[in-house]
């Protein structure tokens, strides 16, 4: 008999790492014969998703003041469509309050923690409070890295856990030696390339003046920067004054969002994938699924230090960390990677092996056995007997 399994989630479209992380993880488990129910605030899905049973009836995230009593309201909704489920499974954490609330006492409740929003509640007085309790209603919280376990674990006792780290579709990724040159002047240039929407957390403006520095090594570098630009803040601007100040006016190439199939030819023609976040506010990089992308591609990459980068980043193996906000310590690192073929080479395969092992099939075969685990748990359980 197929597993029932209800996922709870904003939008089941890629838009965002949410999105994709709803579509990949529901793609990944539906061939491995698990029958998903979504129960989203968008009704729009991903193509690949086409079929699945689906109910809009979730409020939007980040709505105006009082959005998590307006949330809370959804409750009788959500049972009902729980009472005819095996688990649920929350994908984004804002909606944890209200599967806590939901659940039927039968069906165990599963809650993947990403990043921020795993541990921003937790720093706020009256979102603590019912976010904490929350979260310790869980039967089991899948992390996505350790580095966000242990921020969490710092404000709360966790109830039980397991870090599940995915993912990407490694086939999807793969240089195969003929893809056309993205850009005319990449056929002499060398490329460091970043994804990630223009926000000043991402740590854009760092890579810059990185690349900024190792040029003076390095002349023929050029920095591609590719991530939605329609987001709030100054970034972008900022971000044009800092290569105009750095002489990087026709080095540096801000592209937007791009189709899928020019952002891949982009991951397999860079020399080096980098990334290099801020945390903000408790505002963190979670994992940073776009290391993972550049691993598939056969690309070391340069993240950060504490910061979920590490679960994705192997230091010396598939790539190099360096502290958050040092711009030098990043230049070293693009230089050491883009003048060492043989390191360069070496990381590259390594990361390829990385991404293989942190793919979405991987991972949805451990959510899966979870899943398993819980039920027969509840099977063995007495009757009546309190979860």
């Amino acid at each position: 008999m197929r597993l029932r399994i209800c996922f709870v989630t904003e939008r089941a479209r890629g838009t965002d790492g949410w999105g994709r992380y709803t579509v990949e993880v529901v793609r990944a488990l539906r061939e491995q014969g698990v029958l998903p129910v979504l129960v989203t605030a968008d009704s729009k899905i991903d193509s690949e998703l086409a079929g699945i049973e689906v109910h809009s009836v979730l409020p939007p995230l980040f709505g105006p003041r009082g959005q998590t009593l307006r949330t809370l309201s959804r409750s009788l909704r959500l049972r009902r469509i729980l009472e005819r489920c095996d688990v649920v499974h929350c994908l984004v954490e804002p909606y944890a309050p209200l599967v806590a609330l939901s659940r039927p006492r039968s069906v165990p409740f599963v809650l993947t923690a990403h990043g921020t929003w795993a541990v921003a509640p937790l720093a706020n007085p009256w979102q603590r409070l019912v976010f904490r309790s929350a979260f310790r209603r869980a039967d089991t919280i899948v992390f996505q890295t350790s580095f966000i376990r242990d921020r969490m674990a710092e404000r709360m006792r966790l109830p039980r856990h397991l870090v599940a780290t995915g993912g990407v579709r490694p086939e999807l990724f793969k240089n195969t030696g003929t893809a056309s040159e993205p850009a005319d002047w990449t056929a002499t240039g060398r490329v460091v390339l970043s994804v990630g929407a223009l926000k000043e957390r991402k740590g854009h403006g760092v890579t810059l003046e990185a690349v900024a520095l190792a040029r003076k090594t390095l002349p023929d570098l050029h920095f591609v920067l590719i991530g939605a630009k329609d987001v709030p803040g100054n970034c972008a601007r900022e971000l044009q004054q800092i290569a105009g100040d750095r002489g990087m006016t026709d080095a540096f190439h801000t592209l937007g969002r791009v189709p899928f199939d020019e952002l891949r030819r982009w991951y397999q023609r860079a020399d080096v994938f980098a990334l290099l976040p801020k945390d903000r506010d408790n505002c963190y990089e979670g994992l940073g699924l776009v290391y993972l992308e550049s691993a598939a591609a056969g690309v070391p990459a340069i993240g950060v230090t504490e910061s979920g980068a590490s679960e994705a980043v192997v230091h010396g193996e598939t790539g190099l960390l360096v502290p958050q906000g040092d711009a030098q310590a990043a230049a070293d690192a693009i230089v050491l990677l883009l003048t060492d073929d043989v390191l360069r080479t070496r990381m590259g395969q390594a990361a390829r092996l990385r991404a293989e092992e942190l793919s979405w099939v991987n991972l949805a075969r451990r959510l899966a056995e979870t899943y398993g685990a819980l039920l027969s748990e509840n099977r063995q359980r007495p009757t009546g007997s309190a979860r």
